[in-house]
Formats: C-alpha cells, structure tokens, sequence
C-alpha cells in the first residue's frame, strides 16, 4: 500500500505542477504540491461518504462527508479514485486556499490524497 500512495503522489504532484498552474513570465509554474506538503507526523486518514465529484481532466475534486458530518474537498487523480460512495481517503497535503483555474473556483481548504473504496465493517 506504502508504494502505491508514493506512486500516486509523485503522479499527483507531477500533473499538478505540469497543469494546475500555468507558467508565468517570472519562471516555470512551481508544484503545489512542495508548498502544500504535510510532514510524515501530520498526514492523517479518515472515512466519509462521496457527496460530490467535480471532474477537472485528469483530477477529480471529491465532496467527502466524514462520520462526523464535516465536509472536506479531496483533490486526487481520476486514474486511481475510488468510484465507491464510502471511500477511505489518506491525505497528504493541504492547501488552506487554492484556486482552481480549469474549474474557476476557490478551495479552502483543499486536502490532496488517495481515495479508495472503504474496507467492509467486520462482523
């Protein structure tokens, strides 16, 4: 599991710095991801319910609703994102604000991370 979240990291982190935002006359567009990253102690995981999907190319905004009621928005890659309505997410990044420009719309906060189905509650 460890290798398949560095693998959609390093895919996440690539696509967000090659599209999410375009290069400027002041350099090469810097990836999100550096500024956003948590540290290995502050990356944390949690259970929800899919509320909404908002496709953006090769990303996927998901509304996920925790057991708690707490709405959070996950940024993740189409590829790997679960299509299951209760997903387990591991997030680890976070952006306090961040502005999508292929949607047109603000995100605050905005958690970056896997999504995949979650396990079955054991009997």
């Amino acid at each position: 599991m460890r290798r398949t979240v560095l693998a959609t990291l390093m895919m996440l982190a690539a696509g967000l710095a090659a599209g999410a935002h375009a290069a400027t006359s002041a350099g090469p567009a810097k990836n999100p991801l550096v500024a956003y990253a948590l540290g290995p102690s502050s990356r944390f995981g949690f259970t929800g319910r899919v509320a909404e999907r908002v496709s953006a190319g090769s990303y996927l905004y998901l509304r996920v609703q925790d057991a708690a009621g707490t709405e959070h928005w996950v940024a993740t890659l189409t590829s790997t994102a679960s299509t299951a309505e209760d997903v387990e997410v591991q997030v680890f990044a976070r952006a306090e604000d961040f502005h999508s420009k292929r949607l047109s719309r603000d995100f605050s906060p905005l958690l970056f991370g896997t999504v995949r189905p979650r396990a079955p509650k054991p009997r």
